[in-house]
């Protein structure tokens, strides 16, 4: 199974209550690691708020595509 990016969203179909379970909508809001563009992942390296599993994740992805990350 890929990696997901991004977490699925729930989406509350406007005028129904929130636990009725037959009027809630979950849209596929995902993507995936290999949709995600290069800089759109070392963004999110960078980033102070991504939690270190997550990182360890995008860190995996980039070596996948070939590119060397340079610590400076």
């Amino acid at each position: 199974m890929a990696t997901i990016f991004e977490k699925k969203r729930r989406v509350l179909l406007r005028g129904s209550h929130y636990g009725s379970a037959n009027q809630r909508k979950y849209g596929i809001a995902f993507r995936t690691m290999a949709m995600v563009s290069t800089e759109e992942l070392f963004k999110s390296l960078n980033n102070d708020r991504t939690k270190p599993k997550m990182k360890a994740k995008i860190r995996n992805e980039i070596v996948k595509r070939g590119i060397k990350i340079v610590r400076k």
